[in-house]
């Protein structure tokens, strides 16, 4: 009993870990996407492609 338990709670944590790395990697997707439109609105009011991409990431 005491193994089924360990293992029961290993693959939960397990589990849980892998759901942290989904939800990580679509706010890393969400992000890039909001950079892009940033990009493109700032090339839209006539900016330099370098003077867009430094301004969208704060520089």
């Amino acid at each position: 009993m005491l193994a089924y338990g360990v293992i029961q709670l290993g693959s939960t944590i397990v589990s849980a870990v892998a759901l942290v790395a989904i939800a990580l990697n679509f706010f890393s997707l969400k992000k890039t996407n909001f950079f892009n439109e940033c990009v493109e609105e700032m090339q839209a009011t006539g900016s330099l492609t370098a003077d867009s991409v430094r301004f969208c990431t704060g520089g």
